[in-house]
């Protein structure tokens, strides 16, 4: 596969969880806000699902299993080719990229699919052609660059599509929706709650749960590679940010529709404006200062979409209506 390895290095950037957070999923709220918010909802459930799961499995990656195991002596162990998309310090089970696309691609070919209805069986098969060959791409990539193995692939596939059938389901959308903001933020402090305490269960029980960060650090062939923001607990805190924002605004089920001449510039401003503030982030003050930020910073951004969008570009409906 080495010659398509920038066709493939390109597919596991484009469905990093976080770069469909800042760019993709950002974009929809320019186009519609209901469906901006049944997105949101669907994705931070299924990424805080999957960093659950990741912190109960805690499974091995394969570019530190393959120098860990006793499989293998000195005189056969095989190398296994790294670069700065190899080296993720988390659990590798089940796959994050494969679960969250998973979910994103179903609600967004969902939508796709009952819009494109009056084209028949055609359209249908079309689009779920493309919806599975994504995927089978995308994890391609992952076991190419040593990321994770072909069970984590297929397991968080299948996740992915049980939280997809979960997060659209209109009684869930509608039970969170009838709930106070009160509620719904204690539902946000709950998981919070629930995710302290798989973090120090594990520590009660004599395991590190920092231990996938240093098996990255160990057999990374260059520090450099590691990004604090692939870690469970920066996950933890950008899906806390975010969903505390969604919890407040509450899931939008209907919604005026947007001026597409205002609300697509100022969106992409937004973005642009947060991948700045990204960049700012400061790193040189404690790890505290660096979450408190970063937490600020995602419920802010998504608090901004939900709310200001369709406030300053949404279309009043005419009198006739």
């Amino acid at each position: 596969f080495s010659q398509y390895e920038d066709f493939l290095a390109a597919v596991t950037k484009a469905f990093d969880p976080k770069v469909l957070f800042l760019t993709v999923i950002p974009v929809v709220a320019g186009l519609s806000t209901t469906l901006y918010s049944k997105l949101l909802l669907s994705v931070l459930l299924t990424e805080y699902a999957n960093t659950i799961v990741k912190w109960i499995l805690a499974e091995d990656r394969p570019f530190w299993w393959l120098n860990e195991t006793k499989e293998f002596s000195s005189l056969n162990r095989p190398k296994i080719y790294q670069n700065e998309l190899t080296c993720e310090p988390s659990p590798g089970n089940p796959s994050g990229h494969l679960m969250t696309s998973t979910t994103y691609l179903f609600v967004i070919f969902s939508v796709l699919e009952e819009y494109l209805g009056k084209y028949g069986r055609t359209a249908r098969v079309t689009l779920r052609t493309v919806y599975y060959s994504t995927l089978f791409f995308i994890s391609i990539s992952r076991m190419y660059f040593g990321c994770h193995f072909l069970h984590q692939c297929i397991f968080g596939i299948l996740l992915g599509i049980v939280m997809s059938k979960v997060c659209l389901s209109h009684r869930l959308e509608k039970y969170i929706a009838k709930q106070s903001g009160m509620r719904r933020v204690a539902f946000v402090v709950l998981i919070c709650v629930v995710m302290l305490a798989l973090y120090w269960i594990q520590k009660l029980l004599g395991i590190d749960p920092q231990w996938a960060v240093k098996m990255a650090f160990k057999w990374c062939e260059d520090p450099f590679y590691l990004k604090p923001t692939t870690t469970l607990v920066f996950s933890a805190i950008r899906l806390t940010g975010s969903l505390m924002a969604l919890a407040i605004v509450g899931p939008i089920q209907k919604a005026k529709p947007l001026n597409k001449k205002l609300s697509v510039p100022m969106v992409a401003a937004m973005m642009a404006f947060e991948w700045i503030a990204l960049d700012y982030t400061p790193r040189n003050y404690g790890v505290v200062v660096y979450f408190l930020y970063s937490f600020l910073l995602y419920f802010l951004f998504t608090y901004a979409y939900l709310r200001w969008v369709p406030a300053l570009a949404g279309l009043e409906k005419s009198k006739s209506n």
